[in-house]
């Protein structure tokens, strides 16, 4: 997927690889990006690319927008529902930070809950 200076339309273009279980979503990334959430941290494009190859085979991650995504500056912020392989479905709160067409870094936040 071509890069974009755009921080929505990258945003975009990462849910659209995870939809199509596209490892490629990984060139969405900087070379020294930061991967955090559910108390863990991926740091560069090496780590984020084992965490997503494992990810999309196992989880088969498909998220969908459970809220418009908002756009301020170079951050996106993003709720969704996140279908999975072989669990409930998980609501999330996607943070990217987007430098030069290429996220920085992405923080996710889940619900305690699943949703419905």
């Amino acid at each position: 997927m071509a890069a974009t200076s755009e921080p929505k339309t990258v945003a975009e273009n990462y849910f659209a690889c995870m939809r199509a279980s596209d490892i490629s979503v990984v060139d969405l990334f900087h070379e020294d990006a930061e991967l955090r959430g559910l108390g863990f941290r991926k740091q560069g494009k090496e780590q984020i690319r084992e965490f997503y190859t494992g990810v999309i085979a196992g989880a088969r991650p498909s998220p969908s927008p459970a809220s418009p995504i908002l756009a301020e500056g170079d951050h996106v912020f993003a709720e969704v529902y996140i279908a999975l392989a072989e669990a409930p479905s998980v609501h999330a709160i996607d943070v990217f930070h987007v430098e030069a067409g290429r996220i920085r870094s992405l923080t996710y936040f889940t619900a305690d809950y699943p949703s419905e």
